[in-house]
C-alpha cells in the first residue's frame, strides 16, 4: 500500500480531484445519493482530518469512520433551506439522543 506522499509524488492536481471524485461517484452510486454532495462531505471530512487522507487515498470512503460524514468543517443545506454548521449539527443529535434517553 502507497503512502500519501507516494502516490501524491506521481499526480497532478488533476489526477488528485480526479480520484476523489470518481470515489465519491462509487459510494454514492452504491448509497442511492447525489456524487456531488457526497464529494464536498468527503472534501469537509479530510480537511478537519487530514491524518485520514492517506487511508482514503488509499481505500476509498469505507476507509473512513462510520459518522465521517458529520465530523467535517462545510456548512450545507439542510432540507428546510437552512445552512447548517456541523457543529451545529453535532449539538442538535446530541440534545436529541439525550432526550431519547429522559
Amino acid at each position: 500500500m502507497m503512502s500519501a506522499d507516494e502516490r501524491l509524488a506521481h499526480w497532478s492536481p488533476r489526477d488528485l480531484i480526479k480520484h476523489i471524485a470518481t470515489l465519491s461517484q462509487g459510494f454514492a452510486d452504491a448509497a442511492g445519493i447525489g456524487g456531488m454532495e457526497t464529494a464536498g462531505r468527503i472534501i469537509s471530512y479530510l480537511a478537519e482530518h487530514p491524518e485520514d487522507i492517506e487511508p482514503f487515498l488509499n481505500g476509498g470512503v469505507m476507509e473512513l469512520p462510520d459518522n465521517w460524514y458529520a465530523k467535517g468543517c462545510l456548512t450545507w443545506h439542510a432540507m428546510d433551506g437552512r445552512i447548517v454548521s456541523p457543529e451545529e449539527y453535532r449539538r442538535a443529535k446530541v440534545i436529541k439522543e439525550l432526550e431519547k434517553g429522559k
